[in-house]
């Protein structure tokens, strides 16, 4: 977690470079979980609608995230006319923002075998 926030681009790379990926919270518990680690107000999520506005998708390989999934925060994703295609972690919830925009950057790697 770098000490500033990085927009998503950035943050790709930084977690890619880290033997990782952005991170893509399960549930509530658990974005609550990640929120309190990065004592953040806000960080990204590796979700987003850019190749089809409203068609979410993240990286994890979940598929497609319905508008109605309860991760997402009352009122999102929203869109804002279309200037907001990237999903960012809130303490109410997921909620779409601009992807140029810079955020806490939370990775995640794959847990190793011994």
């Amino acid at each position: 977690m770098p000490g500033a926030g990085v927009a998503l681009k950035e943050g790709k790379q930084i977690c890619v470079e880290l033997g990782g990926a952005m991170v893509v919270p399960q549930s509530t518990k658990e974005l609550q979980t990640i929120l309190n680690m990065c004592s953040c107000s806000s960080f990204w999520i590796d979700c987003n609608d850019i190749q089809e506005e409203g068609t979410w998708v993240c990286s994890d390989g979940e598929g497609t995230i319905d508008k109605q999934d309860k991760r997402w925060m009352n009122g999102q994703p929203d869109s804002n006319n279309g200037n907001e295609d990237c999903a960012v972690g809130r303490i109410a919830g997921w909620h779409n923002w601009g992807c140029g925009t810079t955020h806490k950057l939370i990775c995640q790697r794959p847990v190793r075998a011994l």
